[in-house]
């Protein structure tokens, strides 16, 4: 049980940061194509917890990089839960 919640928060904060992501890539190109979302996807593998920052930074909007971060905790959280259920 703990294991699906620690995957599910994963996911909520993969999402958030593919949303900043997403916010990033409208702002650098207002007229982007198929590669330019591919090559703003795998950026964003790379670097999801650190794109929720970009928007709070410059437009003071935080709620992504909160949830991103909130949801990383609990999936640790979660994880370590699980592992701890298991021995």
């Amino acid at each position: 049980m703990y294991s699906i919640l620690s995957i599910s928060s994963y996911i909520i904060a993969a999402i958030a940061g593919y949303a900043a992501g997403y916010q990033i890539l409208i702002q650098i190109v207002p007229d982007y194509t198929f590669l330019h979302a591919l090559g703003g996807a795998v950026v964003g593998l790379m670097f999801f917890p650190l794109m929720p920052l970009y928007p709070g930074i410059t437009g003071g909007e935080w709620t992504l990089a909160l949830i991103c971060y909130f949801s990383i905790a609990l999936g640790v959280i979660f994880g370590n839960l699980s592992k701890k259920q298991h021995s």
